[in-house]
């Protein structure tokens, strides 16, 4: 499964269910303040992720 926000992918998990978003994050060690510095955002928006 690979986690994008907006179009930037995020990471990869490899699972065999569900997950919510929350816990993929979670899975890759996802540092949201490292994020938004190193893509020149303001603020991001949960609802802007996806898992594909």
């Amino acid at each position: 499964m690979k986690i994008y926000y907006e179009d930037i992918l995020v990471g990869e998990v490899l699972t065999n269910r569900s997950l919510t978003v929350g816990e993929a994050l979670e899975l890759v060690g996802f540092d949201e303040e490292k994020f938004i510095a190193e893509n020149g955002f303001d603020d991001i928006d949960y609802n802007d992720f996806k898992l594909v």
